[in-house]
């Protein structure tokens, strides 16, 4: 998904925004945890409430935003109750946690609150560089998913979660950031939806 395939197929997409051929940035805003898009996948009634599947995820940052400024950005599936994912972080919160990590919250116009999982634990990036690129892999049924960086020759931050969507309800992709000053720019995104046999 490019800038311009999601300027045009977002079902919603936050106001605070400038969009080229080369990227998405949404700017500063005045609302905390705001929703920035929201693209529907599989609607209602193709899937199997327990269906075994898997959801890949790879995002491309702007390096130049990510490891200059506060820049954490969510990326989640949704069933239109809940959302789970992985929180990307910038490059200034390397030293007191990793790179990645889940978060499972309320889905809306903005997440009622943080719902970060494992913001504290390893592993911790060493390198000094900011990747860009976050590979997110999602096992819906099972309950779990990974974050891959290429810090230290790569890094992959494994959580678990305690929301189960109901994939009879479809899915949605949704994208938010953690507070109302931060920067976001978003190069592309691909996904990926396997159903497991």
């Amino acid at each position: 998904m490019t800038p311009t395939w999601l300027e045009a197929h977002a079902s919603y997409i936050d106001s605070f925004r400038t969009t080229t051929t080369e990227q998405l940035r949404f700017n500063p805003g005045s609302v905390e945890r705001p929703a920035l898009l929201k693209v529907p996948m599989i609607p209602a009634g193709v899937l199997q409430y327990s269906a075994p599947l898997t959801v890949k995820i790879v995002v491309s940052h702007d390096v130049t935003i990510g490891k200059t400024q506060d820049s954490d950005i969510s990326y989640g599936v949704s069933d239109g109750t809940s959302v789970v994912g992985f929180v990307t972080r910038d490059k200034h919160t390397y030293g007191s946690g990793p790179a990645c990590h889940g978060f499972e919250q309320t889905s809306g116009k903005a997440l009622p609150g943080r719902g970060w999982i494992g913001e504290l634990s390893l592993p911790k990036p060493s390198d000094s560089f900011y990747p860009g690129q976050f590979v997110i892999t999602l096992k819906l049924d099972e309950h779990w998913g990974s974050c891959y960086t290429a810090n230290d020759g790569g890094l992959v931050k494994v959580n678990t979660f305690n929301k189960r969507l109901m994939l009879d309800k479809g899915l949605t992709l949704e994208v938010y950031k953690d507070n109302a000053g931060e920067k976001v720019g978003i190069k592309s995104i691909e996904v990926t939806v396997l159903q497991n046999s």
